[in-house]
């Protein structure tokens, strides 16, 4: 799926995962930026598969799905998935399944990670720190899950 420079870098400026990249590095990642279409049911991870991506969904609805049970439903708007897999390297914890009809956009981390040229290390540093970001987030709000079922 064929996306001009001009539409990736308006889409990355929406994302709230690139907000703090520099402007020639919002370009790097735009011309790095694949797009795909998922149909319903398609799956963009696969618990326990290896996953070489980060993907942002840009519109369409996915459905997370953990040990074969549905946990929740996003739509659009960029919410990003891969960045446990791109911090540890590790297999990935939940499926990703389009529910709807959807578009991804999609960076190779293998690339990413492979960009060790000084003038890269922001980029790659902005990269992590996003992701770290994220998966904070998703702990602080586990761990508050986790005290509130305790407190009854």
């Amino acid at each position: 799926m064929e996306v001009a420079l001009e539409k990736k870098l308006e889409l990355i400026n929406k994302i709230g995962f690139f907000t703090r990249f520099d402007d020639a590095d919002k370009v790097t990642m735009a011309n790095m930026a694949d797009f795909k279409q998922f149909l319903p049911g398609d799956k963009l991870i696969e618990q326990d598969a290896i996953n070489m991506q980060l993907i942002f969904i840009i519109n369409g609805t996915v459905d997370i799905v953990i040990g074969g049970k549905q946990v929740v439903s996003l739509a659009g708007g960029g919410h990003v998935f891969g960045e446990l897999s791109f911090v540890h390297d590790s297999p990935a914890s939940a499926s990703v399944i389009a529910n709807t009809k959807s578009v991804a956009m999609i960076f190779n981390t293998t690339k990413i990670n492979q960009m060790v040229e000084p003038a890269f290390y922001r980029l790659r540093m902005n990269v992590y720190r996003s992701c770290a970001e994220i998966l904070a987030k998703r702990l602080i709000h586990t761990n508050s899950m986790a005290t509130t079922s305790m407190d009854n």
